[in-house]
C-alpha cells in the first residue's frame, strides 16, 4: 500500500484530535485492518470508500468519536448491530481491548470478513453472530451494557434495541443530525449528544447516547 508512513501520521494525528493516544501496536492494527479491507473490496462489496485517507477519516475515526462521548466500563458487553465491516464495533475493540465485543451482521460475505479480520488482529473476546439482531436474541444472548448502530435507523429496531440492552444500558447512535425522541417514548432518553467534524472536511457526524429505562 502507497504512503504506509503518510496514512499511519495521518491516523494519528487524526486521532489525537479527538484526545485519543493510539500506542504503536494499534496503528500497526489499524494498517493491517485497512490492507485487508482493500483487498477484500476488490471481490465483495464491503464499503463504497476506496480512498485509504477516506477510510481512515470516515470509518476509523469516525468510529472512536463513541469513546469521547460515552463512559465505557472496562468488561462492558459492547454489541454491534449490523456491523458490516466491522464499524464501529472493531475500531472500539483496537483501542478498548478490554471490551467483549458481539458483532452481528446477516451478510454472510461481511460476516466471513469479520471472522478474517478479528483473526489477523488477534482481538481477544470478540464473538460474531451471521444473522439478524432478531435471531441473535431469540438464542436467548445475555444482554449487552452497550449496543452502537451506524448502518441501521434506530426506530427500526427499537423494540429490539429494548430487549437486547441491559436496565440503564445505552444505545450508542452514530448520526448526521441530532436525534427527536417521542415525548410518548418511555423506553429510552437522550443522555448526551455531541457533533464532530470529520477530518479533511469529510463532514459532521453526531452521536446520541440512548438511556435504557430501567423500568417501563
Amino acid at each position: 500500500m502507497e504512503h504506509e508512513r503518510e496514512l499511519r501520521q495521518f491516523l494519528a494525528r487524526s486521532t489525537s484530535e479527538l484526545d485519543l493516544s493510539l500506542t504503536q501496536e494499534q496503528i500497526e492494527q489499524f494498517m493491517l485492518y485497512l490492507a485487508q479491507l482493500l483487498q477484500w473490496n476488490r471481490t465483495t462489496n464491503l464499503t463504497s470508500i476506496t480512498d485509504p485517507y477516506e477510510i481512515i477519516s470516515k470509518h476509523f475515526v469516525d468510529s472512536l468519536t463513541a469513546l469521547t462521548v460515552a463512559h465505557f466500563p472496562s468488561q462492558s458487553i459492547l454489541t454491534d448491530v449490523g456491523a458490516g465491516a466491522g464499524f464501529p464495533g472493531i475500531p472500539l475493540k483496537i483501542v478498548r481491548d478490554d471490551l467483549k465485543l458481539v458483532l452481528v451482521e446477516p451478510v454472510q460475505k461481511k460476516s466471513s470478513f469479520l471472522r478474517t479480520i478479528v483473526g489477523s488482529l488477534k482481538l481477544p473476546n470478540v464473538s460474531i453472530y451471521a444473522g439478524t439482531f432478531r435471531q441473535y436474541l431469540d438464542q436467548e444472548r445475555p444482554p449487552s451494557d452497550f449496543m452502537v448502530l451506524r448502518a441501521l435507523r434506530f426506530d427500526e429496531i427499537e423494540e429490539e434495541a429494548f430487549i437486547g440492552l441491559k436496565p440503564g444500558g445505552k444505545a450508542i447512535l452514530y448520526r448526521t443530525e441530532k436525534m427527536e425522541m417521542p415525548s410518548t417514548d418511555t423506553r429510552f432518553r437522550v443522555e448526551s449528544e455531541k457533533t464532530f467534524s470529520l477530518p479533511m472536511g469529510q463532514g459532521n457526524r453526531v452521536i446520541s447516547v440512548l438511556s435504557r429505562a430501567v423500568t417501563t
